[in-house]
């Protein structure tokens, strides 16, 4: 079956990325063709060229209409197909999910470049200055988050708006360096981590990973 939107994606283990967009039209039960580029193969910006301007993914193709970089992804899904839906109804709290989102997206430098998202593994919780800055800081966001703004529903801002699929990779993250986050912060990460579509990236994620495994194993054998 053909669906009109095209989501050109990267591999499940790293790109955290391209799982924001993707989550958001899994959540939302937006039909798309996912198209699913290698980013540590030889010739990924090769491919990347047939459909991304900026030789990188997250890439959303409509039609005659392509978008990319992850943010802007989401408004037009939530524009074009959500009618609003991806952002809180009641402007007080779409204001201040716009914020956080804008944060979350441009900002932790420390977090991404130190705790990157990678799915399945169990590393070592090392940090500095900078780092325990900006976890603490994002435990007070998703704490503050859910008592100021949390009425409705167990997400951020009540129900699953694009701020949560911004923060999907970081929860994954944050479960993956074992970080020691408050009772509310630590709920709301377990509660993004059950969520059945994240779920489903983390098992892909696996099956991925297995296939690497296997395919560096069968090329040292024949080696």
């Amino acid at each position: 079956m053909m669906h009109e939107l095209n989501l050109v994606s990267g591999n499940r283990s790293i790109s955290s990325a391209s799982l924001t967009p993707w989550l958001l039209l899994k959540q939302f039960g937006l039909g798309f063709n996912e198209i699913s580029i290698d980013l540590l193969r030889d010739d990924a910006i090769e491919k990347l060229g047939w459909f991304s301007p900026s030789l990188k993914v997250p890439v959303l193709i409509h039609e005659d209409v392509k978008v990319w970089d992850a943010l802007p992804i989401c408004e037009y899904l939530n524009e074009s197909f959500l009618e609003g839906r991806g952002w809180p109804t009641h402007q007080k709290k779409r204001a201040s999910a716009r914020s956080v989102c804008a944060e979350l997206h441009g900002d932790f430098s420390a977090f991404k470049q130190q705790w990157p998202m990678q799915c399945h593994l169990r590393l070592v919780a090392r940090t500095d200055a900078a780092l325990d800055r900006e976890i603490a800081r994002l435990d007070s966001m998703m704490s503050c988050c859910r008592r100021k703004y949390g009425d409705g529903g167990d997400y951020l801002f009540g129900q699953f708006s694009i701020v949560d699929a911004f923060m999907a990779p970081f929860a994954i993250a944050l479960d993956s360096h074992g970080a020691q986050l408050t009772a509310p912060a630590a709920e709301y990460c377990q509660l993004l981590l059950s969520n059945p579509y994240v779920l489903e990236w983390l098992y892909e994620a696996q099956m991925e990973q297995k296939q690497t495994h296997n395919s560096t194993v069968k090329l040292a054998k024949a080696g």
